[in-house]
This record gives C-alpha cells, structure tokens and sequence, in this order.
C-alpha cells in the first residue's frame, strides 16, 4: 500500500555481522579505483566531488545471495514509492572511506545523463559505527527538516551494521567527511524507464 512520500526507508538487520564480514571480504579482495565519477562524456575522477575507494562486485552464483537480499528490501520499499522497476543492473559497488577526510559531497545517483534509469539507491552499512567516526550518510531533506535530536537518531539507525537505507536516486544526499577508522558500504541501484 502505497503511504505518503517520504524521502528515504530505514531498514534493519538487512545483513549480519557476519554476512557484511563476508561482503567486506570480498570488496576487499578486488581491484579498487579512486573513485570515478560518470560524466557525460567520459567517467572522471573529481576529489572535489568524492575522496573514496570503491571496487565493483559483479554479479555471479557466489554473489547472487547478495543481490537478491537487495532486491527483497527494494520490493519492500517500492511499496511505498511506486516506481516502475527492472531490477538490479549494474555491479554492486564497495565503497571505502578510509583515509581521514574522505567524503563525498551532495549529489544524485540519477535523474538524467547516463545514468537517468536508475530509480531507486540502496545504501547498505558494512562497518561496525564504533569503528569509525565521521562518514556518516545524510539526506539533504533530512539535514534541512530534522531537529538535533532527530538527526542523531538518523543517524545512529543508519550507521548500525546490516542496515540499508533506500531513497528515490534523484534525493540529494552526501558522505559527511571521515574522522578516524574506516567505513565500508554497499551501493545499489535499480533502475527501470526513465520517470515521465
């Protein structure tokens, strides 16, 4: 039933600890880039924009668990968001922040360009929160419309290992900078037609 609009869905122990260990593994375990952005032309890297590592997991029999755990939590959500959906299209992306500063600034995962359908970005908390501080996802409406006391508990609820968060791709939203530690996550994106 679809309910009012709302920027983003919280939900919870999507992954254990153990089974994030298993996705950090592998992230760990492959080539990683500084961070490429696409752009219209061509993909570039911009440390203005984003400071992170990030390594691609193709989707294959030893990784389709992933996906499809993925996909149960964007059936859910969709609930609510209506979107005509195709499904998960592109590799899965493991994304570092590691070193002090790292960050990405406020952007959109779609809307238009290259990368106009994808519809729905689902970010999933790898890292254990007392290991890092900083690097915390933010919502550009929840940073606008959220009290102190609201804030923090956004933020401490998506910061707890397994939990993935799923907004629309055209939602601002950023990667505050890192303090200390290290911060790992799985991104998503599903795509379908383009909005009209």
């Amino acid at each position: 039933m679809r309910g009012a609009y709302e920027t983003h869905e919280v939900h919870p122990e999507v992954f254990s600890a153990q089974e994030c260990d298993r996705i950090v593994a592998l992230g760990l375990g492959l080539v990683d880039s500084t961070g490429a952005l696409e752009g219209d032309e061509a993909a570039l890297t911009d440390h203005a924009v984003r400071d992170a590592r990030i390594a691609w997991i193709p989707a294959t029999n030893d990784t389709a668990w992933i996906g499809e755990r993925i996909t149960a939590v964007v059936d859910d959500a969709n609930e609510r968001y209506g979107f005509d959906l195709s499904g998960i299209d592109e590799d899965l992306q493991f994304t570092t922040y590691d070193r002090e500063g790292s960050f990405y600034t406020w952007h959109q995962d779609g809307l238009d360009g290259p990368v106009a359908h994808r519809k729905l970005s689902v970010v999933v908390q790898l890292s254990d929160p007392v290991t890092y501080r900083g690097a915390a996802l933010e919502l550009f409406q929840v940073v606008e419309d959220y009290d102190d006391e609201e804030l923090a508990e956004f933020h401490r609820l998506t910061r707890e290992r397994g939990t993935a968060v799923v907004f629309p791709a055209f939602e601002y939203h950023r990667v505050t900078p890192l303090v200390r530690g290290t911060r790992h996550s799985l991104v998503s994106w599903v795509g379908g037609p383009p909005f009209r």
